[in-house]
């Protein structure tokens, strides 16, 4: 009798704790959204943004002034009383990892670098540093820091991606975790960095021309979702401007992820664009600079080990960049045209469960850290159209747009990125393959990718005044 008494118990407990984890989950998540993103409010709010936006838009023309500028920005380890007003810091851990190593020190130098333009006494600037991505406190800081100078919807920012470089500048536990802990002593020191670099970069306006091309570089690049047959993204976009009095800066955009260096290296590095800019500085070039382009779902090839690939990428990039370059007819007058708009986004439906739930969206927002204005940013210069995104854009999504533009007759150039971090965006029919891209690092649902690059169309059309 007291055996059955005790089994009954048993089964009574087990019972109860088997309803509390239903409900937990049921409450802990959520049904994935499908619902069309067009009739949704988030859509509706944002196209009548960009309306807007498109009314308010610089459109000028003019002589072109262009200044340069770049800034170490590679943080110093010290054991005893570390100075984060001058970069000395106790801790760096390098962003990028996942569980990640700290840094020992640094095995080449870490940059931002900026180029303000100016046409009809309208200012635009182009910033990118070494950096994973560049964190949304530290953009808000410039922005403070500026303001009444440069407006915040007057800067495209991008990073090169390296997953060896500065972590510590995004809190809750997403961020932290690819992070490291939350500093914001780091947020203040890249704040004023940063802040400086442009107030240098502005002062070294001059009269210059500019122009733009690609190179098709496939051995390069791969598509990581699929392999050898998915579609690819293989342009090396490059933006020069060149100063009358003889300095030139030039841009590189390229697709592939800045992963040459794993978890074996526990030392700074701008990875493989790195090498690409100090080897374009070898070549007459005075100021190189790096935008991560459409990221999302493309990685890097190459020859060699270690920092032995990461050199032969960078470099060889570089010179497929100087072929290009050699060529380049450049413009003294510029058509310049610029727009930042407002997005707004979904729910979060982060964190796969399974086919049919996320973790609820309460949870998530917990989880990650909060988003102010969420800005996406286009600019024309005479046949060049750039988009700043704040998200991984696929390589996939991106030749789409890439080629109606081609077809146009514009270059292009899109960058990832841009103040803020959205997450992977990739095209739906991946968004239930068993992929880190997606299941992972898609934060939005299955309709983001297309929610996204209408607006992306959008936006390019309202740049070039045509039905893309």
């Amino acid at each position: 009798m007291k055996t059955k008494k005790w089994q009954r118990r048993l089964l009574r407990v087990l019972g109860i704790c088997a309803f509390i984890l239903l409900l937990l989950f049921y409450v802990l998540t959520d049904p994935i959204t499908t619902d069309p993103y067009f009739e949704s409010n988030y859509y509706k709010n944002t196209v009548a943004k960009m309306d807007t936006a498109f009314l308010k838009k610089v459109d000028v023309n003019g002589k072109l002034l262009a200044g340069f500028a770049r800034m170490n920005i590679s943080p110093k380890i010290v054991a005893d009383s570390p100075d984060t007003a001058k970069g000395e810091f106790s801790a760096i851990k390098m962003a990028g990892y996942g569980d990640g190593q700290f840094a020992t020190g640094v095995h080449d130098s870490l940059f931002a670098k900026a180029i303000v333009l100016e046409v009809n006494g309208k200012e635009l600037v182009f910033l990118s540093a070494d950096m994973v991505v560049i964190p949304e406190l530290v953009v808000q800081k410039v922005a403070e820091n500026l303001e009444g100078i440069i407006s915040r919807e007057h800067i495209l920012f991008g990073a090169t991606h390296t997953h060896a470089s500065i972590g510590n500048c995004i809190p809750k536990f997403v961020g932290e975790s690819f992070g490291g802990e939350y500093q914001p002593e780091v947020v203040a020191w890249l704040g004023k960095k940063f802040t400086q670099l442009i107030l240098n970069a502005k002062k070294d306006k001059k009269e210059s021309k500019f122009s733009s091309g690609f190179i098709h570089v496939p051995n390069l690049i791969r598509n990581r979702i699929i392999g050898e047959t998915g579609r690819l993204n293989d342009k090396l976009n490059l933006v020069s401007f060149s100063q009358n009095e003889g300095r030139k800066a030039v841009i590189g955009i390229f697709g592939a992820h800045a992963t040459t260096i794993a978890t074996w290296n526990d030392k700074l590095s701008g990875d493989y664009p790195g090498y690409f800019q100090r080897s374009l500085e070898t070549k007459g070039v005075d100021l190189a600079l790096f935008f991560a382009g459409t990221v999302g779902s493309h990685s890097n090839k190459g020859k060699g080990e270690k920092y032995e690939k990461t050199k032969y990428i960078g470099e060889t990039l570089a010179d497929s960049a100087a072929v290009v370059i050699n060529k380049m007819e450049y413009d003294s007058v510029v058509k310049m045209t610029a727009i930042t708009t407002e997005i707004e986004i979904p729910e979060l439906q982060a964190f796969y469960i399974s086919d049919r739930r996320r973790v609820a969206p309460w949870v998530a927002e917990k989880l990650m850290a909060d988003m102010q204005t969420i800005y996406l940013q286009g600019v024309r210069l005479n046949d060049l159209v750039w988009l700043a995104m704040p998200y991984e854009l696929s390589g996939e999504y991106g030749i789409d747009l890439k080629n109606a533009l081609e077809v146009a007759g514009y270059n292009s150039s899109l960058t990832s990125f841009n103040g803020q971090y959205l997450g992977y965006i990739v095209p739906q029919k991946y968004y239930y393959f068993e992929t880190y891209e997606a299941q992972l690092m898609g934060w939005y649902g299955p309709s983001m990718g297309d929610y996204l690059m209408e607006l992306n169309f959008k936006l390019a059309n309202e740049l070039t005044d045509k039905r893309l």
